[in-house]
């Protein structure tokens, strides 16, 4: 089928930054080879949205009934949708991918929960179902029990024609990397690879439609926030199978939503907003635990904020597993970066990912440095800087767990950004580590000098290193500093991180 009549319309163009003119052929000829390879039905029912949009309808529009029609490229707009780099239009545009009409009847999903041999003795279905996501539908119900007691709760059930959909076009990601490896050698563009990352990343993604997985993530997560009062999870109740999740119903607003509500104050916006970095990711990550657990979707659409004022993660179908091993190698690159050691944050890198070319992840390294004296703190924010930068010029490939939580991170980072601008993520997150460290402190006298078992993943000996070259670190600073200015002051000198400076 040919798409060339669709590509003008969505006007690829004009809705991809300036900053990526380069990518925009890539981006067009990889969109182009994944739809042309779905199904012939999948294809005239995309052709047929575009039509009845009609003539008159904009090119974000469009791009959004396509995305709508494909779980995966779905769920990409709703990665990207808080994204400042994008256009307004684009974004408020992908935005309502976050949480969308739901199309399906109640008399469908009726018929689901049957095919689930879900009984429905006592349960009232509501009117019509809340929302609709990339491959789900939310449904409310109350249940009234023997004693008359009522419970409000929702079913999640996996949509069966968003279920196929997924099936097949995960089937085409390992391939779709192979291909988009092509483009870039034809089109002359930095030879990324795809082809390993979007084949693990299926994996996780196939986890959307295991409704299974994520009442095990809930239930750990409940436990992870037990403690936690600003942070409200639902209770799952009887009625889950791997195709459906049953839990109570929440009350609330989309986050974004509730707190741009004029009356809410800057000072209440950013308190909130602070309280939403220290529980998805300082509290995760300052765990000594082997395995933490990450909400692994954080977009709009899943951030509520409940009538009492508390934050709820909703959608626990995709998490992050992170090992205790890789926040040792993030906690050894930020403690690379604040000691402007150049070597340390290139093994830190090496244990985040594989690499595949020593001398361009050393300029990833010197650009890491750089940045920092550019007046950047090592913290998370820089980190993600990193590892951005890593992947795209300096040839490392990061695994699935940690890909996907880079942009788990960056999605966070994104909705926090978009709240309130003034809140400082590294301030929350550094904070709550200097807490956790100071509550150590009393056990570290007695223990192994070695060890990293500790939920600040850094040992005795890490840290009197840090103390140690604290004199040396200022010499690095100011020696790279004074580098900067007489490479900048002379004429026809070239920086050392090549395209590092294209990055920025």
């Amino acid at each position: 089928m040919d798409w060339t009549s669709l590509f003008e319309s969505l006007d690829l163009n004009n809705l991809i930054p300036d900053c990526y003119e380069k990518w925009k052929p890539f981006v067009k000829g990889g969109l182009a080879w994944f739809l042309g390879r779905l199904s012939e039905d999948r294809q005239k029912e995309i052709l047929a949205d575009q039509l009845e949009l009609g003539p008159f309808v904009s090119a974000s529009d469009r791009l959004e009934a396509v995305l709508r029609r494909c779980p995966t490229l779905h769920k990409l707009g709703q990665i990207l949708a808080r994204d400042k780099r994008l256009s307004p239009e684009l974004r408020t545009s992908l935005q309502r991918l976050e949480s969308l009409p739901p199309r399906m009847t109640v008399d469908q999903i009726r018929a689901i929960l049957q095919r689930e041999n879900i009984r429905l003795d006592g349960i009232t279905l509501g009117e019509k179902p809340l929302a609709e996501a990339s491959v789900a539908v939310v449904m409310p119900f109350t249940f009234t029990d023997a004693a008359k007691r009522q419970i409000d709760g929702v079913f999640k059930i996996v949509r069966p024609e968003a279920e196929k959909a997924l099936e097949k076009e995960l089937e085409l990601w390992p391939e779709l990397g192979k291909a988009l490896e092509e483009i870039c050698h034809n089109m002359n563009l930095p030879v990324l690879e795809f082809a390993g990352p979007l084949a693990e990343a299926a994996l996780l993604v196939a986890d959307e439609v295991r409704l299974d997985r994520e009442q095990t993530h809930i239930r750990r997560a409940v436990e992870l926030y037990r403690d936690f009062p600003e942070i409200a999870l639902p209770e799952l109740l009887p009625w889950c199978t791997s195709r459906v999740t049953a839990m109570t119903h929440i009350k609330g607003k989309p986050l974004a939503e509730a707190l741009n509500d004029p009356t809410v104050s800057k000072s209440e916006r950013r308190r909130i907003v602070e309280k939403l970095v220290d529980g998805l990711i300082a509290r995760p990550f300052w765990m000594s635990e082997t395995w933490a657990i990450f909400h692994g979707d954080p977009h709009g659409g899943n951030i509520f904020l409940d009538n009492q004022g508390r934050i709820v993660p909703l959608d626990w179908s995709l998490a992050v597993e992170l090992p205790k091993n890789d926040r040792v190698a993030v906690l050894q690159l930020l403690m690379g970066g604040l000691r402007l050691d150049e070597q340390a944050i290139l093994q830190s890198l090496k244990q985040l990912g594989l690499s595949s070319d020593d001398q361009k992840l050393r300029q990833t390294a010197s650009w890491a440095i750089g940045h920092i004296r550019n007046g950047n703190f090592p913290g998370f924010d820089w980190c993600l800087a990193v590892l951005d930068h890593a992947v795209e010029f300096g040839g490392l490939r990061l695994r699935a767990e940690l890909a996907l939580f880079r942009k788990a991170l960056f999605a966070l980072l994104a909705l926090v950004e978009d709240i309130a601008p003034q809140a400082s993520s590294d301030a929350v997150v550094v904070g709550a580590g200097l807490t956790r460290l100071a509550s150590e402190w009393p056990s570290r006298a007695f223990a192994n000098a070695f060890t990293r078992q500790w939920g600040t993943h850094v040992s005795n000996v890490d840290l009197n290193s840090l103390f140690a070259d604290m004199p040396l670190s200022v010499t690095r600073f100011w020696f790279g500093c004074w580098s900067d200015f007489l490479e900048k002051a002379t004429p026809g000198t070239r920086s050392g991180t090549g395209s590092s400076e294209q990055h920025k």
